[in-house]
Parts: C-alpha cells; structure tokens; sequence
C-alpha cells in the first residue's frame, strides 16, 4: 500500500481499492468472527469474497493510523450499520460497488459513497422519484438520457455520503435533501429540509473512475483531500 502521511485537522484521506485483487485473500485472518459470519450471510461466493476483501483492507489501513494490530482493533457497528472505532478518535467510512471500494478516513465524521453507474435495466425514472428533491427531479427530466444518468448517480452518491456521515440509515428522506452550490464547482452544501443542519455539511465530488460516481460528505467546505491506492 501507498504509505499515508500524519492525518492533519483539515485532512481527509480517500483509500481506492480493486475488491477483484486475490491478494486481500491472504489477509482475512484479521477479521472478526462478527465480520466473518456477516460476510458468509451475502448471497453469492463473489459479494461474501468482496465483504471480506474490503473489510480486510479496513482493518489493516485504519492499524496504520491508530498503532495497532489490525486484528485486535475494536470496530463497533451503530444502531444503523456504520462502523466506528470504539477506543479512537479517528473516524472512517466506507462504501463498495461493482469491483471497486473507498474507504475515507478523517478526524472528522465523516459519509463516503461509491455506485457504479453501468447498470443495465435500470428504472432510472423511478428511482429519480424515489431519491430526488422536487427541484432536482425537474432539471433532470430537461436532460437527454445519458446526462441525466449521470447527474442522478452524482446527486444519488451526495445524499448517501450525507446519511451515511450522520448514521442516519433509512430514517433521512433522501427527496427531503438537496444541495447548495459553493464558490467550487465540485464542492456543495448540504441542505436538509426540516433539520437544522449545525454545524453545516458539504458533498464533496470524487473523480476517481469511470462509470462511478463518488461523493465525500464532511462538515468542512475546505478540506486537503488526499487520495491513496490500497
């Protein structure tokens, strides 16, 4: 792995990794029986190895940050499934789809997401209904097929990276949410109606990889935001 540097106050670091790379498979030892039987619940042999392959890959980057044997360390799950570090202040998040992971870490709380945008027989209406404000649903029905595609992926990854920061799970209206631009293109604010948002949050877009879209979602508008392959 890339080594990291000290983690500062005003950092982020983004770990990319390719969950199709078999050398994870020699590092499963340092997950936890709770990992273990979550990751023999998927459904198929391919989702139960890239649980495991990306857990694996957790523990031993977020050892590198905390000094300590990436078996040993405790990660403790919320009421709502996002993992946290029981006996340290360092804070992480992750997200997987298709064959690729990204796993954030910060002094900050902290929402990363990550959804392949290549899907085949997708109702991308119906899910537009499902996801977008009401403001958002109109610009995107003004698009032609492919922006529109694209611009839902980007704003669907802003609104979980949100929720997922938070720990909010299904209880946030993801239509409730919507966004406010910043003096950066790639940079905006996040506006919850019916929540005071305090401090405020922003989204930050990632430009990582082809047919992904990728969001960071910190209470900094500003953050040095450094990238690492796993």
């Amino acid at each position: 792995m890339s080594v990291a540097g000290s983690l500062q106050y005003d950092e982020a670091h983004v770990w990319q990794m390719n969950l199709e790379n078999p050398i994870w498979d020699r590092f499963v030892t340092v997950l936890s029986d709770a990992e273990r039987e979550k990751a023999a619940r998927f459904r198929t042999p391919k989702l139960q190895q890239h649980f495991s392959r990306c857990r694996s890959a957790l523990r031993l980057i977020l050892s590198r940050y905390v000094n300590q044997a990436a078996s040993e360390l405790n990660v403790h799950y919320g009421q709502h499934g996002k993992p946290e570090l029981t006996d340290h202040r360092v804070q992480f998040n992750l997200s997987h789809s298709g064959e690729h992971a990204l796993i954030a870490i910060s002094g900050h709380a902290l929402g990363v997401d990550l959804e392949f945008t290549g899907k085949k027989n997708v109702d991308l209406d119906g899910l537009i209904d499902m996801v977008c404000h009401p403001n958002e649903k109109t610009t995107l029905m003004r698009l032609q097929e492919t922006e529109k595609s694209a611009q839902f992926y980007r704003l669907w990854t802003q609104k979980e990276a949100y929720c997922k920061m938070l720990g909010l799970g299904l209880q946030q209206s993801l239509p409730a949410l919507h966004f406010k631009a910043t003096e950066c293109d790639a940079v905006q604010q996040v506006c919850a109606e019916g929540c005071d948002s305090t401090p405020p949050h922003f989204v930050h877009r990632l430009s990582l990889l082809d047919d992904y879209a990728a969001s960071l979602c910190l209470p900094l508008e500003k953050p040095r935001i450094a990238f690492f392959t796993a």
